[in-house]
């Protein structure tokens, strides 16, 4: 039996394509190589602390759902 919380957490897996998580991660990539080949002023520091928070977000919402899919699977599989 789940409580309520639980029941939130596996319906935030839809709000949660799959397409748009990996977004983060390659647009963090890009953010991170273009503060790199800039490598002038604030602007450049900007882009890594951006592209780095992007790639750290992507990947965490990556592990978030591969732990909700599996929590999931368990609650279809037990009636």
């Amino acid at each position: 039996m789940l409580n309520q919380h639980d029941e939130l957490l596996l319906r935030d897996l839809k709000l949660q394509p799959l397409w748009l998580l990996w977004l983060y991660i390659v647009l963090g990539v890009v953010a991170a190589i273009s503060g790199f080949v800039l490598a002038e002023g604030n602007l450049s520091k900007a882009a890594c602390f951006g592209g780095g928070f992007l790639i750290s977000l992507g990947a965490e919402k990556l592990v978030t759902r591969r732990i909700r899919n599996a929590a999931l699977s368990l609650v279809n599989r037990n009636p």
